[in-house]
């Protein structure tokens, strides 16, 4: 599992956040890997009205994953 925390946002409309996550170890192709997303907009640390979420899944490869997009939505 792995994470990444990012500050001061901007956000708009249809905008994109580019983001990097380091996982440890080496993804091992055949297995399964996920990403889930939580936009904090209030900045509280819990899920609540306002932010935004990841509500599909987001399959990620055990190659390469330069552009992949996690799109999101209102909760």
């Amino acid at each position: 599992m792995a994470a990444q925390v990012l500050t001061d946002v901007p956000l708009s409309p249809g905008g994109h956040v580019p983001f990097s996550v380091t996982v440890p170890g080496e993804l091992v192709p055949g297995d399964n890997y996920g990403l889930r997303v939580h936009v904090d907009v209030s900045g509280s640390g819990v899920m609540e009205s306002g932010d935004l979420v990841s509500a599909e899944a987001n399959p990620v490869p055990a190659g390469s994953t330069a552009g992949l997009i996690a799109s999101v939505t209102l909760v």
